[in-house]
């Protein structure tokens, strides 16, 4: 992969964005029963994710697809937090692309995840570590409520998306994203999803199958009991409603 000699142009410090906010399914049981170096190990393994990301955009083959796109991430104990360079179409995909490939790594690492997305301005400032607006807040809360081990989108996703008309680009959205009945803490409720389960790839397989993503699915079942193995069942209840789309 051919490394780009120009660097990306400057982050704006305020610009419409999307916002993702991915937090750990039980960490703080996995603090308390696991060692420090079991932790630290787990969040290696994220923080590697971070960084290609990152740095992805600065290689020909995915500046050319993408264009001007990047991300930025920024993690903190069990909380991820994505931030796109602007709401361009080239930086949604982006975005989504990056979004749900780290959540795969962690999923194929067994680290779970949940998380949502947003949109809207937010002021990003990386040298002092400056990062606000309501986006991360409509990300951080409906994270909250997130009842499976997905990414739901806030209704400023849908807002946003309801206005492209470019049949390319709908085609496009409809490989990563889903709409459907989605298992929330309030009750189940149609909302838009990032459709990971695509690009969860079994060891020597070119494509998914769904007896593998199951069986990955139900390997959480080991790390969990009681009311935490409701998100395993509940992430099987969301496979299913797609699983014929793979």
């Amino acid at each position: 992969m051919a490394k780009k000699t120009n660097e990306k142009t400057n982050w704006k410090t305020s610009d419409k964005r999307f916002v993702a906010f991915l937090d750990i399914l039980g960490f703080k049981d996995m603090v308390m029963r696991k060692s420090h170096e079991n932790i630290y190990e787990t969040l290696n393994h994220i923080s590697k994710g971070k960084k290609l990301v990152e740095k992805a955009p600065e290689h020909d083959t995915i500046s050319d697809k993408y264009k001007d796109a990047e991300v930025y991430v920024v993690s903190f104990s069990d909380s991820i937090v994505i931030f796109s360079k602007n709401d361009s179409f080239d930086n949604l995909r982006y975005f989504l692309l990056s979004t749900r490939w780290i959540f795969t790594t962690a999923f194929n690492n067994q680290i779970p995840l949940k998380g949502a997305i947003a949109h809207g301005e937010v002021s990003l400032n990386k040298s002092e570590q400056i990062y606000f607006g309501q986006p991360i807040i409509d990300a951080y809360l409906m994270e909250e409520d997130v009842n499976y081990m997905g990414i739901v989108a806030h209704n400023s996703i849908d807002s946003y998306l309801s206005k492209i008309a470019d049949e390319k680009e709908l085609k496009i959205l409809e490989k990563m994203l889903f709409e459907d009945k989605t298992t929330l803490k309030c009750g189940s409720i149609t909302h838009t999803n990032i459709n990971w389960f695509k690009i969860v790839r079994p060891e020597g397989k070119d494509i998914p199958e769904v007896k593998d993503i199951k069986e990955k699915i139900n390997l959480f079942k080991q790390s969990s009991s009681g009311t935490a193995r409701k998100y395993v069942d509940n992430t099987l209840i969301m496979f299913e409603k797609i699983e014929n789309e793979l």
